[in-house]
């Protein structure tokens, strides 16, 4: 999995860097086909942004969480990420189970 973390309008502190790093990392355990994980993080006006863009074997998701903090933001997006990943793996092993069972 390719994890590329973007500051927009700010610089990314070390420590926020390790963060999300460390955060995006366990999104394997929901669903193991990630290929690319894309991290913008941002500031607009007096709000705080975290956008991912995950790129899965078919299918990209794309998530945006908006917040007074950039902590918050992250977790936010990070939560989720992970709803959508377990539903886009119930998604698949639905398909494979009818094309299995139609076979």
């Amino acid at each position: 999995m390719n994890l590329s973390i973007t500051a927009r309008r700010f610089k990314l502190p070390d420590a926020m860097k390790h963060y999300v790093e460390q955060k995006a990392s366990k999104l394997d355990r929901y669903y193991d086909g990630i290929i690319k994980i894309d991290v913008i993080l941002g500031w607009e006006k007096l709000t705080r942004f975290a956008e991912l863009k995950i790129d899965v074997n078919s299918k990209q998701i794309v998530i945006k969480e908006i917040s007074e903090d950039m902590r918050k933001s992250i977790d936010l997006a990070l939560d989720r990420a992970e709803r959508q990943l377990k539903k886009h793996k119930s998604k698949i092993r639905k398909i494979e189970k009818d094309i299995i069972n139609s076979a």
